[in-house]
Formats: structure tokens, C-alpha cells, sequence
């Protein structure tokens, strides 16, 4: 599965975000095959994770974050987990404490890198979504956003507004990490307004390419002017 990840304890594992959504709603009981619904993607082969397989992995990186927890938290929470594996057989969390653990496990979080899949990243419907346009990576993400401008995420299908803010948001708080630099433009709360120095005035006689956004069409010559003029009063 897209989300399947080395099995190393107490050192850094390679959880995302969706990884922890998913261990939340296990420990709120949600069923497996939800889970594996809303967090995981399909591997490269297509094959979707089994709810067999959600259960053993996310058992597996709740008794690792423990352990983590264990080792970074605080006494308090220390103390908390080792009473409730001795009661209980292994340590079971609530939401509250689940919380705690994760604050305490941050060493366990992967860093995105350019070469990640988007699976790795985002929810599976929206990884679906993007690899339909052809795009599988966060280096590719970022491209396509770059040359498309603003208005990129009309070229992918069934993807809404409230995703893309989603998504540009998340690529530039994570710049630095990625290695990737996500243009101004970017943004939905313009969608077709650029920066005055990155518009491109194109005429009649111009060749040059450019999103929609960052065109900029000449000044109409005072004959034109005066023939709009004159045929809006006709």
C-alpha cells in the first residue's frame, strides 16, 4: 500500500499525517475498512490495503509511538502508559492521551521530500484525483501548479477549491523541506490576478506562452477607444 512504511522502533519511522488521522480513528473505533477508505492509496500495483492489514499496522505503530512516548515524554505520561499496560496487557489510549503520545513521538513524523508520492501526503480521494492528471509526486505537484498559475486546478478533474487551498497551503509551509519553491501567484484567493512584474503583455505580434492569470493585454489605441466609445452609445 502507498502508505506502507519501514518498521523501525524508537528511532525516526516514517509516519505522516494521514498515518496519525488514521490511528485516531482506530482508537475511536472506526471501523478498518473506513480506514482504509479515508487514509490509505493503493500501492503501485492498484492493490487497496486489506482491513486485516490496517489493523495489524496501525496495532504496530500505536505500540511504537508508545514506546517512543515512553522514552521522550514526560514522567507523567510515562507512569500513565506503563499503569495501563500492566492492567491492560499493552498501554490503550484515548483520544487525550493518544494526543500526548504524539506531541512526545514528533521524532517519529517523516519530512516531506520531492520525490515522495502524493499518496504519502495527501487524502486518498484527492491522491487519486491529482495522479489522474498526471501528477505523482510533490516535485511534480509543484511543477504543474508553477507552469499552470493560479489556475492549475482546473486542469485537474473533480478537485474543489477548498482541497486546492488545502494543498497550496500545505506546499508552502513545507518549501524549505521540499526543496521546492511554490510561485506567488499560487493562490485561490485571486485565481486570475498576478504580481505586476511577473505579467506578460502579449499582442498581436507576441509568441510567448503564459497562464491566463499572468496576461496582460496592451493598452487599446485611442482610434479603438473611441470606436468602443462611440458603438456602446449606438
Amino acid at each position: 500500500m502507498a502508505n506502507k512504511v519501514q518498521n523501525v522502533t524508537k528511532s525516526r519511522a516514517s509516519y505522516t499525517k494521514n498515518h496519525f488521522a488514521a490511528l485516531r480513528a482506530f482508537i475511536q473505533r472506526v471501523p478498518a475498512a473506513t480506514i482504509a477508505r479515508l487514509y490509505f492509496s493503493e500501492d503501485e500495483h492498484g492493490n487497496e490495503a486489506t482491513p486485516g492489514w490496517i489493523e495489524s499496522y496501525l496495532r504496530r505503530m500505536q505500540a511504537e509511538l508508545v514506546d517512543l512516548a515512553l522514552e521522550h515524554g514526560s514522567s507523567v505520561l510515562a507512569d500513565h502508559l506503563k499503569a495501563s499496560a500492566k492492567a491492560h496487557g499493552s498501554a490503550r489510549l484515548t483520544a487525550v492521551t493518544l494526543k500526548m503520545v504524539e506531541q512526545a513521538a514528533l521524532l517519529a513524523v517523516a519530512k516531506p521530500e520531492a520525490s515522495h508520492g502524493v499518496g504519502m501526503w495527501f487524502k486518498p480521494l484527492v491522491a487519486r484525483r491529482l495522479k489522474d492528471a498526471g501528477i505523482s509526486t510533490l516535485a511534480e505537484l509543484v511543477d504543474f501548479c508553477n507552469r499552470r498559475g493560479g489556475s492549475w486546478w482546473r486542469a485537474v478533474p473533480r478537485i474543489g477549491p477548498g482541497r486546492v487551498r488545502h494543498i497550496v497551503s500545505w506546499l508552502r509551509q513545507n518549501e524549505a523541506l521540499i526543496g521546492l519553491h511554490v510561485a506567488p501567484d499560487i493562490s485561490l484567493d485571486d485565481p486570475f490576478s498576478a504580481p505586476d512584474s511577473e505579467l506578460v503583455t502579449i499582442d498581436t505580434d507576441s509568441s510567448v506562452l503564459a497562464p491566463l492569470e499572468r496576461v496582460r493585454l496592451p493598452r487599446l489605441c485611442s482610434h479603438l477607444k473611441k470606436c468602443v466609445y462611440i458603438s456602446s452609445f449606438a
